[in-house]
């Protein structure tokens, strides 16, 4: 058998040049394109769960479960709770959550939970 040529470490020919541009720019398009994928999930997710599932009875339903478990106080504040937080969310199966992951809370508790996250 005869020996396999080796590429010494400091290699400049044109074509290995030319081939690791090629890989870095591919690595790169793979990077934009998998975000880009991923931002259009995640607003599809969003659309869905702002246009169907707030408005949706089993929604409703658990809201008004979750109200009443907290007996219509604010879980920060103890003022009256009107709306229901998340305090997580069920990222594939939406309208899953446990009812653990939602507490009862004023309109200016809910608006400053927002504003820190």
């Amino acid at each position: 058998m005869s020996p396999v040529p080796s590429i010494p470490f400091g290699v400049s020919h044109p074509t290995f040049i030319g081939l690791f541009i090629l890989i870095g720019l591919l690595a790169g398009l793979k990077i934009v394109v998998d975000k880009w994928t991923f931002d259009k999930r995640r607003e599809k997710r969003r659309t869905y769960y702002r246009d169907t599932y707030l408005s949706s009875d089993d929604w409703k339903r658990k809201r008004a479960l979750v109200l009443k478990r907290d007996s219509y106080r604010c879980v920060h504040c103890g003022g009256r709770a009107t709306q229901v937080h998340h305090k997580k969310y069920a990222r594939r199966n939406i309208g899953k959550e446990p009812i653990e992951w939602l507490v009862s809370v004023c309109k200016s508790c809910h608006e400053q939970q927002h504003q820190r996250a």
